[in-house]
């Protein structure tokens, strides 16, 4: 196994290289998907603070 992933000459598989790639290029995927979906849940959840605070505060108009 190890003598197919190096060779005499200290080089990297074609393989081993395309395994790796690939599993990079996964990992960035999933990262930005992973950060734009963070990003919509932050703006959801501000959103809804604000619509909190807003009819909070149209109640305590009518307190006074």
């Amino acid at each position: 196994m190890i003598k197919k992933i190096c060779s005499c000459r200290g080089q990297i598989s074609l393989e081993f290289s395309i395994l790796m790639f690939a599993g990079i290029t996964a990992a960035a995927v999933l990262g930005y998907y992973m950060l734009k979906s963070a990003i919509n849940i932050k703006n959801t959840n501000i959103d809804a603070i604000n619509k909190t605070s807003d009819a909070t505060m149209n109640v305590l108009k009518t307190v006074n």
